[in-house]
């Protein structure tokens, strides 16, 4: 019994121990297209569309590309722009982790694959 009782005490501090943090979407692939706002026209500092034109996230509208805002991620921002112009420039694969933003899908992490 008291084997037993461990054994159910280290399954669920193993379990609660992972990040149980769900994202909205997360997608892959090539990168197809990275554009550029200026900030006073939109929060959507840079732009991301991948090629296959899936939506980035689940919002009904404004869902075909995701963004990174410079604001709410200054101490990774450069990381992510240049992980982002690599990929598209050796045509390696991502994975974007999204969720919900402001102004539509808004990237939280990056893989490169």
């Amino acid at each position: 019994m008291y084997k037993q009782f461990n054994a159910v005490v280290f399954i669920l501090s193993l379990a609660l121990s992972f990040n149980s943090y769900s994202w909205d979407k997360i997608v892959s692939g090539k990168v197809l297209r990275i554009s550029v706002n200026s900030p006073a026209s939109s929060k959507r500092n840079v732009m991301v569309k991948l090629e296959g034109g899936d939506s980035m996230c689940s919002l009904s509208s404004n869902n075909d590309t995701a963004y990174i805002n410079k604001s709410e991620a200054p101490d990774t921002y450069d990381v992510f722009v240049s992980m982002l112009l690599t990929a598209k420039a050796t045509s390696t694969g991502v994975k974007l982790y999204i969720d919900k933003g402001q102004e539509g899908c808004q990237i939280h992490s990056l893989d490169l694959l």
